[in-house]
């Protein structure tokens, strides 16, 4: 696992803008407290946060940027089970277990703070709305994982296409004065997170443009009609 660089430049609880992180549930002794055990550090883009294997020591918090979370079959082959941005978790999935069962790779340069198991249980244990709101967190992410693998079950592959640009938008958002989505990602990445394969993705994306449901800038997508290309998976709700 690549070496991340600490933050030198480390960003207070109170100053933090990201209103969607989760330690603001907590109460204001407690955020003061985690405010000051917190590790953080500027991971680069393609840089492993974690791996799978690495034995849990705690949760990453995203302050700013944009992650993968990818799990390797018995060949190495990854896939892509799940998108995150300002304001998620990493490495929930690894509570209670002795190993992550997935690993997390930046995207883009991403600021992360860490929290370590024994300060998170006793926060949990104290702080209420903390608690719930990852259990709402947890159910969230489980809820689309499940709706993810019963669709992609019974898609084809260009519906598997849609869905994972569709969740790119959903997950890291347009620049809505050019329509353009606020992450340039490779056809191998949009090809993890949809199942197939890099060859298969261009070819759809080929037909898309064809049809002016998308345009691109090299890797760069543009979203030129979202109604139409969503109707075309409508019916899996």
């Amino acid at each position: 696992m690549l070496k991340n660089n600490i933050n030198k430049n480390n960003v207070s609880c109170d100053e933090c803008k990201n209103e969607g992180c989760l330690i603001k549930q907590c109460n204001p002794e407690w955020i003061k407290k985690l405010n000051e055990s917190k590790s953080q550090s500027i991971y680069k883009q393609s840089q492993y946060i974690f791996s799978e294997g690495n034995l849990v020591n705690g949760i990453f918090f995203i302050q700013t940027g944009k992650v993968k979370v990818i799990s390797s079959n018995y060949e190495g082959k990854q896939q892509v089970v799940r998108l995150a941005a300002e304001g998620h978790i990493l490495g929930h999935r690894g509570i209670g277990n002795e190993n992550y069962p997935i690993g997390a790779i930046a995207l883009t340069d991403a600021h992360i703070c860490f929290i370590e198991n024994q300060l998170l249980f006793d926060a949990f244990l104290t702080n209420p709305m903390f608690t719930y709101s990852l259990m709402m967190f947890y159910s969230a992410e489980l809820r689309k994982s499940e709706q993810r693998t019963k669709y992609f079950s019974l898609m084809t592959v260009e519906e598997k296409i849609i869905y994972a640009l569709l969740y790119i938008e959903d997950t890291f958002g347009l620049n809505l004065s050019e329509n353009v989505f606020n992450i340039s990602l490779t056809r191998q990445d949009i090809a993890e997170i949809a199942g197939t394969n890099a060859e298969q993705v261009s070819r759809t994306i080929s037909f898309f443009k064809a049809k002016k449901l998308i345009d691109t800038v090299g890797r760069k997508i543009i979203l030129l009609d979202y109604d139409k290309l969503k109707s075309f998976i409508n019916h899996y709700n």
